[in-house]
């Protein structure tokens, strides 16, 4: 019994020792299974018990069981510097979350901004009923598109700015003329700012072109088309799209019965050919074969056969 070093933790253990019977076997049978062969409990938690177990005649040494199950003393559990560390980590963390949350927020903001300003300046040019004034707001419309900051936005809303703009390009009044020709404009920016909708766009302009009746508006429909390509220019940001709109564009050219649409499509088709004269190459011998058939008409204005002759010349 002296080799064994009492505590609290083996209190059952002794009473089960006492009540065994002599010679009823080894001392370590009754041992449980959870405690080692040298069992030794100490910490300062069993400060007290340590100190009567002294009195009483008994050793109280450090044992095994301290380092064998990592028990550790009450103060070595609560220590200030872990409980610091910990703490200022948690706190970190929460403004860390806090300045997260409030970039979303703004940029909430933001894009709630951005949204609004669109709608009104599509209301005001949809609604206004003095034409200087719509005028400057389309005049507006158009600096929106340009900046290009708000791309999220303005996809968002492009049905609704394309058709807004096409109920401008389709109005009767020559008085708005001006005003119809920036809208056209504002469409070829446009397509040319979302260059990944670029494809869209074009299918809707050549779509609008195909189905309208008005030689005039048709007009505008190029006019927007030969803006986007130039906004576009040498950057090939509509290389993947473009033997799409050269084969609308020589399809339009075959198919125009007016000068002006005639020179509108050419003007186009050119702008294909400087910047991308490996689409245009496929198209050339039949978009020439069309031009000298317009140039030979004598049928013609002596000026459009004089701008048939410089477009030759242009290619």
């Amino acid at each position: 019994m002296n080799d064994f070093k009492r505590g609290d933790g083996v209190s059952s253990v002794q009473d089960e020792v006492n009540s065994r019977e002599p010679g009823s076997g080894p001392l370590y049978d009754v041992l449980p299974s959870w405690c080692p062969e040298q069992l030794a409990v100490h910490s300062d938690a069993y400060a007290a018990t340590d100190a009567h177990q002294e009195e009483a005649g008994y050793e109280a040494e450090p044992g095994v069981c301290d380092t064998a199950f990592g028990w550790k003393s009450l103060g070595q559990e609560l220590r200030p510097n872990d409980v610091t560390t910990d703490l200022t980590t948690f706190q970190h963390g929460n403004r860390a979350l806090a300045s997260k949350e409030m970039r979303k927020s703004q940029d909430r903001g933001m894009a709630h901004s951005e949204e609004s300003r669109l709608a009104n300046l599509l209301r005001r040019v949809s609604r206004e009923d003095d034409r200087d004034r719509r005028l400057a707001t389309l005049k507006q419309l158009r600096e929106f598109i340009s900046h290009g900051e708000s791309k999220v936005t303005m996809v968002k809303q492009l049905d609704t700015t394309l058709s807004t703009l096409n109920d401008i390009l389709n109005e009767s009044s020559k008085l708005l003329w001006e005003l119809r020709q920036e809208a056209a404009a504002c469409v070829g920016l446009l397509c040319t700012v979302l260059s990944y909708e670029a494809e869209r766009i074009f299918k809707w302009l050549f779509l609008k072109f195909n189905s309208s009746s008005r030689d005039e508006v048709k007009l505008l429909y190029l006019v927007a088309a030969q803006r986007a390509l130039e906004a576009a220019g040498e950057r090939k940001a509509f290389s993947h799209i473009m033997q799409l709109v050269m084969s609308n564009l020589q399809s339009i050219l075959e198919n125009v019965d007016t000068p002006e649409l005639l020179c509108q499509s050419v003007k186009c088709i050119l702008q294909v050919a400087r910047c991308y004269p490996h689409v245009f190459s496929t198209n050339f011998r039949d978009t020439v074969d069309i031009l000298v058939g317009w140039h030979i008409d004598h049928t013609q204005r002596q000026a459009l056969t004089q701008q048939v002759s410089g477009q030759f010349i242009s290619y």
